[in-house]
Order: structure tokens, then C-alpha cells, then sequence
């Protein structure tokens, strides 16, 4: 990064490292082109303007040409001899910073000594500058000034009037500094000195700000006193919205409170917004008398309240009182006697809790957004150290609750710490947000201290609300929170109040929608609580209350997953998967047959919900700890053995869907090797279907359905209708889909209906009837994603998109199976995202696109052969031998076909192999494998059309 600045003597450095450059026209050339800083300059102004004309365009290339050798990137400079351009950001350098920044403090800071582009030369072009720069220096003076207008100014601002007779600002400065430092006379005097001088030299009366001071000397205002606002420290990022929002609530209300959590920025922001009108800052922190504290900023001495109100009656401005929260009560009186006795005063308040008086307007501020947080921590940590701008602040940005506090903090940390290992130091955050040598307050020098004061204020039952909140992850239903309460002693009467108390204190936020209500913590509250939960050696009664809410929220599940209760089940669990995972990790150490429990009452809804891999792993985890649970072995009996073989069911399913059916057959295997309970055919029936492998799907299912009734005995039908359909029985297959339906149909579950209208959809396909299948299995896919089923939805797209196919709508087969298996894949499900890549590549061939086939086929063949196969496995190595034409790799493919009963893949192969015989010009070879495939179209017509059949002989 390059920064130039040219208002003192030339710097300029380059990622930090001081750059020198050549004096004479190589600088001049630089302090041009910086000015203009990254656009382009014609060469022939920059003659005119550093030359007078007088040179060559060579002399300008070689005064570039070293420029460009001693910055050492030759990319800084860009251009040619039509002009050039100096790649540097407005913001680095000092002259146009100066001109954009308001910031008094820091802009004066910039300019050194008297001149003002000493190196520039003395070009015509650099006057305009030089007098721009001058008026910013004079007018950043003047911003300086107003901050700290007192006697001990007089002297600097009476050597800049004598310098700037003109300039009314800085005569309306001195006067007011005059009369500050006791001296009415002589601002009087000096008033209307002001006025001989500008009716001289200009033939004007004095402006109308200097006439209305003439006018509150004259009768002592009491609002000339000089306010008490700390300078300002630091730029205000990602508050602009704020600031024009509680200003424009004063301009109608003489009370208005910003509330909001520990380390938000209410009092940063309530400076800002008061330093805007003026005004006086009353700090409450540490405050044992409200009189007192009120007072004290007046320079009251032992104030009494008559003294005060007496001071605050001539007032017309805006007094602040800071950190209101620990004196609420004791502020009432106070502010409505200040409001009653001083018309011309009005109150602005920061408190983490309303101040609950009359007239009150609230204003709760937010934390900052993500993209507000990351500037306020690159500006901040920038004046420890350069951060680049692609370094990666991210990690540490989401863990920090947007709490400008929690931001300037980690920046801090930046001065000994790269950024990465601050975000991996956060697990431990109160040990990385502390900066106990600063100069903050002794409450903001730590997150923890910020938010210890707050916690401090809370009654005994509100502290053990933020301990119950704490245990919770994403967020808390209330009669969830009732239920922890009750077991760290706090009664149900009382919990609601408990948590009115903490979202009033900021402690806690309330969402509100569609008839309930969850309450959540910034993350570093939840910290908070959950160190003081184990302080007081609660945690495990707390995280027990949880689990077990928990795991009666899985039994509702496990009855009402698969009716009309559904959709607010699945929502349930989507809402809690959070706190799910949280309860079930809790129960691998501490009560794995509670964990049990959960998983499988929640079995069904992570198979709706398509949860593939991580349900998984969680089934799998649980299954381990009841391994070495008492009563839960594997030849545990009664209940305890059948949970463990309901979890190894759900396992082998979630096994399935993530691609390892060699696992999930041997879940399968060792769940009827505990209990040969019926049910486990109808899972392995699944397995067979996920293999693609119809016949032994039916094989399964005729074992199960004399056991079977209500929805298992519905499920079964409808993957019977599915192993139908793939063996070409289309009258079976709709006799096993008119079963499903009148069995599944009173139940209103909609994820198996959802089935049901794929399968009426493949049915259509089986009949030819392709309009027909398209509009089915759009709504299958409709369906299932309006209810959010995304495994479901990535499995109707991909039929959709093979009716699409047949239907002759190629555009729309693409884009819909590359959705499919950007669904399948978004959720896990990386058998249906092979499956749908497969039948996309089908299309691409038909296409004539081949080399896109072949990069779907490539993604399709690599999880196929890691996952040990699945439905369209054959299909693509047929398709992938074929455009090899790679006849021992088809043999083998047409064995494998015969060997599944695959007769689809068996036609096209057969196709294939008879076009690759007739191109070597064995007709009689290639005759016979034509009539064999053709034999096969009683079979498999419904599946394979005439477009599909690129390899048939003709």
C-alpha cells in the first residue's frame, strides 16, 4: 500500500517502509499526480503545469520513468505519453484526507509547520491548492477551537484574527473565549472592534451568530457557559442511521433514553449526538447522589438540588446522563424536577433499562452489523498495526455480538497477535477482551467487567434467568426456559417476570412472531452466564432440565411426525437443531438413554429434513456411549434394546443418504441381530432401493408386509410401487400406489404424499404420458419444497428432470437436474447429487455437448465408486464406456446390468456394443446384439426412449 503525504515536506512510504524520492520535477511530478490520486493526468497539463510548457514529452517519461523505479513497483504509475495516473487511495493521501475529514484533531495533526506543499514548487497550478489547503487548516482551527474555548486560548485566537481580520468564525470564538474566562468587558470590546473592521474593509455589519452573541452577553446566557463533552477521541463507524434517529426523537421529546446491552455504544453515541447541539455530560457510573453527580458537571461545589435547578433554569441545551441503570429509581425525582424547573433543558439518557417516567421515548440501539463491525475493527486495529485489506477478518468479527466494546478490544490485541489467532483464542473470550492497561474506565477495560456490572444489578431470580438462558444454544422457547428455572429454584409464577426483568436490562432480547416467543443472549452474555452457572455449581442440574425438555419435545415428535401434525414438528425441529445437538452432546457423558431418545424421536424429522452425514455422526456417537451405558448393551432387553435398534435403523438410513451403504446394510444387520423386529425390513428394503435394485427391494418388503399396518404398511406400498415401476410391472406398480394412497392419505403426512405424486408421476412416465409425468413430479418437487424437505425435493427434481428429457424439453431438463443436484448436495445427500449429475451428463450427450458429459459423469463416477454404487451407478459407467468406446469396459457393464436385473442399462449397452462391432465391420455380430437389445423393449419401452438410443444401429 502506498501513502504520500505532501503538506509538510514530501513522505512517502510503501507498505510501511519509508520511499525516498529524487527533489526537483521527479517529486513535483509525484505531488501532481498524488493530488489527483488514481485518476489520470495529461501529459501536456502536466507540462504546462510543472514546465511552463517548456519541455519534451521525454523529459516527463524520464522524470516517470524514475519514479517509477524508486517507488519499486512500476504498476504504481500507469500510463504513457498521453498522460499518467499515480495508483494511490484518496484516503492515503494527507492533503485530500484533510480535505474530506471533518475530524478537527486529527486534521490539524497533519499539516507540519507553516507551509503548505513546501515540495510542490511554485507552478501556477499549485496556488489554487495551497489556498484550498489553507482555508481547511483555518477552518479545522476553528472546529479545534469551539471544543475547548476557555482563557487559556485567548492568545492563540487573538495571533489568528490579527492574521484573518475577515473571518467572522474566529472573531465569534475569541469573544466567546473572553467571556468564558470572566472577561465581558473586553469580549464587548472586542465586538465591536470586529464590527469597525468588517465595516471597513468590506462595508458590512457583523453577521447575524456574531449579533446574537453580542445579544447573550449583554444578558449573561447561561448558555454561553462552556459545556463539559470530552474531545473527540475516536471516528463513530456504522452509527450514522443512530445518531439521525435520537436526534430527530430530541427535536420532539425533552426525554428521550438509549438503551441497549453492556458495550454496545449508548455513551459514545450520546456524546456524538450531543456535541451536535451542545450540551453537558453527567457521568453516573460511579455516582452515589444523582444531585451531586448533576452538580459536579456544572462545577457546583456540595450542590444542593435548589443550587442546581437554580444553575439549570437559564439553560437552553441538552444534558446528558450517562449509565442510568443502577440508579433508576433514585433519578425519577431528579429528572422531573429538572424538566419542571429548566423548560429550556432537554435530558438525553443512557441506560441498559428504561427509566419508565412519563413522557419517556425509548431508542435501542443495536449491536453493529457484520459489515459495520469489520470497518470498526480495521480502523481500530489499524493504529496498532497495518491490516491488509484481504486479510480475512471474518472469524473474529461473528464471534463478537457486533458490541463495539468486544470489537475495539480484539483490536487491540492485533498489536501482539495476528488475526486468526485472536478468532481461535475467543473460545476463552474474556481472557482476549481485556486491555487492563488502557485508559478506559475500569468497567470497560474488559468484556467481562462491561458485562459484570450489569449482572451485579440483577435480583438473585434474574441471575439465575441469565443461567438458565445460558444453557440454551440459538435461542430459547419459553416453557423450555420455565422448565430449566424451575429446577435452579425459581417458580414458574415467577420466570416470566424474570425474563421481562433481563430483555428490560438488555440482558436478553425477546423475538416476537406468529403467536410465540424465543429469548436469546449475545454470545458473550451467554458466556457470561454459563461461567457463573458453573461458579455456583449448577450447570449439570441445568443442562439435565434441558435434555429432558428436550427429549419430551422428541416423544411429541415420534407420534406426531408422520400426520397432520407434521409441518410444525419439522419447523420444531429446525427452529431447535441447536439446542438438539446441544442436549444430545450433553447426554453422551451424562445420559445416553435419555440421548436415545431424542435421536430417534427426532429419527424421522432428520430423514424429512434430508440430514445425511450429521445425523450420521450423531446416531453413531450415541450408539457408542449406550455401548458402555449400563442397561443399554446391545443385549440389553426390553425397551432399552429396541431404542438401540430404532438408532441403528435411523443410522443406516442417514448412512445411506450420505453415500456409505456398505455401513448402513451392516447397521441394518446388527439392529436384527439385537431384535429381529419387523421394521427392520422395511429399512432394508430402502437400502435395496438406494442400491438400485428393485427385486430385492420386493424381496424385503414381502417379508414386512404381514407385520405391517397404518403408515409403515403405507410406506411399504409405495416403495413397492417404486420397485415395480423399475422393473417395467406398470399395472403393479399403480395397483401398489392405489394401496399407498388409501392408507397414507387419512394421514396427512405430506412428506410421504409428496412420494405418492412422484410415483403417479413415474407411473405417467411408464404409460409414455410425459406431460402428464412433468406436471406430477413438479408438484412432488413443489411440494416438498414448500415444506422444506430438501433430500425429498433433490429426488423429485431429478425425475423431473429425465420427464423433462422425454419430453423433449432439454433447456429445461439442464437447468432443472442442475438444481437438483445443487439441492442434493447443499444438504449432504451426495447419492441423489451423483444420481441427478448422471442424468443431467444423459442429457448433455443428447445434446451433442460432450465434454460437459464427461465432467458430470466424472463427478458422478467418483462418489459412486467411494460410496460402493447406488441408483444410476450402471448408467453412468455405461455412459463413460461408451464415449470411450471401451468394449471390455462395456462387457463388463452389460454383466453387471444382467447380474442387477438392469435391463435399461442392458439395452444401451447392447447398443453400443453392436455400433462398435459394425464400425469394425462384423455385421453378423453386431446384427445380434441389435435384435437382443431390441427384444429387451418390451421391457424397459416405458424407460428408454428413441432419442435415448444414440448407439442404436440404423
Amino acid at each position: 500500500m502506498l501513502t504520500v503525504a505532501v503538506l509538510g515536506p514530501l513522505s512517502v512510504r510503501r507498505d510501511g517502509v519509508p520511499v525516498a524520492v529524487p527533489s526537483g520535477k521527479t517529486t513535483e511530478v509525484l505531488i501532481r499526480l498524488a493530488l489527483e490520486a488514481g485518476r489520470p493526468v495529461r501529459a501536456a497539463a502536466l507540462i504546462e503545469d510543472l514546465w511552463d510548457g517548456a519541455a519534451s514529452p521525454n523529459a516527463l517519461q524520464a522524470k516517470v520513468s524514475k519514479l517509477r523505479r524508486v517507488l519499486g513497483d512500476p504498476g504504481l504509475v500507469s500510463g504513457d505519453a498521453l498522460g499518467y495516473t499515480l495508483h494511490v487511495a484518496p484516503g492515503e493521501v494527507d492533503a485530500l484526507r484533510v480535505l474530506a475529514d471533518p475530524d478537527a484533531v486529527a486534521g490539524l495533526a497533519l499539516f507540519a509547520g507553516d507551509e503548505i506543499l513546501p515540495d510542490a514548487g511554485e507552478g501556477a497550478w499549485v496556488q489554487p491548492w495551497r489556498a484550498r489547503l489553507a482555508d481547511a487548516r483555518l477552518r479545522l482551527a476553528e472546529l479545534s477551537f469551539a471544543v475547548r474555548l476557555d482563557g487559556a486560548v485567548v492568545g492563540e485566537l487573538e495571533a489568528l484574527v490579527a492574521a484573518h481580520p475577515l473571518r467572522e468564525e474566529l472573531w465569534r470564538l475569541l469573544i466567546t473565549a473572553l467571556y468564558r474566562d470572566g472577561r465581558q468587558g473586553d469580549a464587548l470590546a472586542t465586538f465591536r472592534r470586529a464590527r469597525t473592521v468588517l465595516a471597513d474593509e468590506l462595508g458590512v455589519d457583523p453577521g447575524p451568530l456574531l449579533r446574537a452573541l453580542e445579544r447573550q452577553i449583554l444578558v449573561q446566557d447561561a448558555a454561553l457557559a462552556p459545556g463539559n463533552l470530552p474531545a473527540l477521541s475516536s471516528s463513530l463507524i456504522g452509527r450514522e442511521g443512530d445518531l439521525t434517529a435520537v436526534a430527530g426523537l430530541l427535536a420532539g421529546s425533552r426525554l428521550v433514553t438509549v438503551v441497549g446491552p453492556a458495550g454496545v455504544g449508548k455513551t459514545r453515541l450520546a456524546v456524538e449526538v450531543a456535541r451536535g447541539s451542545g450540551g453537558w455530560l453527567v457521568r453516573l457510573d460511579t455516582a452515589g447522589s444523582v444531585w451531586a453527580a448533576v452538580g459536579e458537571a456544572f462545577a457546583i461545589a456540595e450542590a444542593t438540588p435548589a443550587m442546581v435547578l437554580d444553575r439549570l433554569r437559564g439553560l437552553q441545551g441538552l444534558v446528558l446522563l450517562d449509565n442510568c441503570e443502577h440508579l433508576v429509581l433514585a433519578l425519577a425525582p431528579v429528572v422531573e424536577s429538572i424538566l419542571g424547573a429548566a423548560p429550556g433543558v432537554t435530558l438525553l439518557a443512557t441506560s441498559q433499562v428504561p427509566l419508565g417516567l412519563d413522557g419517556e421515548i425509548t431508542y435501542t440501539l443495536e449491536p453493529l452489523p457484520p459489515d459495520a463491525a469489520a470497518t470498526l475493527f480495521r480502523e481500530r486495529a489499524g493504529r496498532h498495526r497495518r491490516i491488509a485489506a484481504d486479510e480475512d477478518v471474518g472469524g473474529v468479527i461473528r464471534r463478537l455480538d457486533g458490541l463495539p466494546l468486544a470489537i475495539e478490544l480484539a483490536a487491540a490485541r492485533t498489536k501482539a497477535l495476528p488475526v486468526p489467532e485472536i478468532a481461535r483464542r475467543l473460545d476463552d473470550r474474556f481472557a482476549v477482551l481485556r486491555d487492563p492497561h488502557g485508559r478506559r474506565p475500569a468497567r470497560q477495560r474488559t468484556l467481562h467487567a462491561a458485562i459484570g456490572w450489569s449482572y451485579d444489578l440483577l435480583f438473585p431470580d434474574d441471575q439465575r434467568g441469565l443461567w438458565a438462558l445460558s444453557v440454551f444454544a440459538g435461542g430459547a422457547p419459553l416453557p423450555a426456559v420455565e422448565q430449566v428455572l424451575g429446577e435452579l429454584s425459581v417458580p414458574r409464577a415467577a420466570a416470566l417476570d424474570v425474563l421481562d426483568r433481563l430483555v428490560d436490562r438488555s440482558l436478553a432480547f425477546a423475538d416476537i412472531g406468529d403467536g410465540s416467543v424465543r429469548y436469546r443472549l449475545l454470545d458473550s452474555v451467554r458466556a457470561f452466564g454459563a461461567e457463573r452457572l458453573t461458579d455456583a455449581g449448577l450447570t449439570s442440574v441445568a443442562a439435565s432440565a434441558h435434555a429432558a425438555w428436550y427429549a419430551s419435545a422428541a416423544g411429541r415428535a415420534a407420534a406426531g411426525l408422520r400426520g397432520p401434525e407434521q409441518a410444525s414438528h419439522l419447523d420444531f425441529a429446525r427452529r431447535e437443531r441447536a439446542n438438539l445437538d446441544a442436549a444430545v452432546t450433553w447426554t453422551l457423558d451424562h445420559d445416553p438413554a435419555l440421548g436415545l431418545r431424542i435421536v430417534n424421536g427426532f429419527g424421522w424429522a432428520w430423514i424429512f429434513l434430508g440430514a445425511g452425514a450429521a445425523a450420521a455422526a450423531r446416531s453413531r456417537s450415541m450408539l457408542a456411549a449406550a455401548d458402555s451405558a449400563p442397561g443399554l448393551a446391545a443385549s440389553a432387553p426390553g425397551s432399552a434394546a429396541e431404542d438401540r435398534v430404532d438408532a441403528l435403523l435411523f443410522a443406516s438410513w442417514f448412512e445411506a443418504s450420505g453415500g456409505d451403504l456398505e455401513r448402513a446394510f451392516a447397521d441394518v444387520a446388527a439392529a436384527r441381530a439385537i431384535s429381529p423386529l419387523p421394521r427392520t425390513l422395511l429399512f432394508q428394503a430402502f437400502l435395496h432401493s438406494q442400491q438400485g435394485r428393485p427385486a430385492e427391494a420386493l424381496v424385503a418388503l414381502g417379508e414386512f408386509r404381514p407385520f405391517a399396518a397404518g403408515w409403515e404398511l403405507g410406506a411399504a406400498w409405495l416403495l413397492e410401487a417404486w420397485a415395480r415401476t423399475a422393473l417395467g410391472e406398470v399395472a403393479q406398480a399403480a395397483a401398489a400406489c392405489e394401496d399407498a394412497l388409501r392408507l397414507l392419505t387419512p394421514l396427512g403426512d405430506a412428506w410421504v404424499l409428496s412420494h405418492a405424486e412422484a410415483l403417479l408421476g413415474g407411473l405417467a412416465q411408464a404409460g409414455h404420458a410425459y406431460p402428464a409425468a412433468v406436471d406430477h413430479l413438479a408438484r412432488a418437487a413443489s411440494g416438498a419444497h414448500r415444506l422444506g424437505f430438501a433430500a425429498a425435493e433433490a429426488l423429485h427434481l431429478a425425475n423431473l428432470g429425465r420427464a423433462q428429457q422425454q419430453n423433449g424439453m432439454l433447456p429445461e431438463a439442464l437447468e432443472t437436474l442442475d438444481r437438483a443436484a445443487a439441492t442434493a448436495e447443499s444438504v449432504g445427500e451426495l447419492r441423489g447429487a451423483a444420481f441427478a449429475r448422471t442424468r443431467r451428463a444423459r442429457v448433455l450427450r443428447a445434446l451433442g455437448r460432450l465434454d460437459e458429459c464427461r465432467a458430470e459423469l466424472g463427478t458422478a463416477r467418483g462418489w459412486y465408486e467411494t460410496a460402493g454404487g447406488g441408483d444410476g451407478d450402471l448408467l453412468s459407467a455405461q455412459m463413460i464406456a461408451a464415449l470411450d468406446d471401451d468394449r471390455p469396459a462395456l462387457e463388463r457393464v452389460l454383466a453387471a446390468a444382467r447380474a442387477a436385473g438392469d435391463h435399461e442399462v442392458e439395452l444401451l449397452t447392447l447398443d453400443a456394443l453392436a455400433r462398435r462391432h459394425a464400425a469394425a465391420g462384423d455385421h453378423l455380430a453386431a446384427g445380434v446384439l441389435a435384435a437382443a437389445a431390441d427384444a429387451l423393449l418390451p421391457a424397459v419401452g416405458h424407460q428408454v426412449t428413441p432419442a435415448d438410443r444414440l448407439d442404436r444401429i440404423i
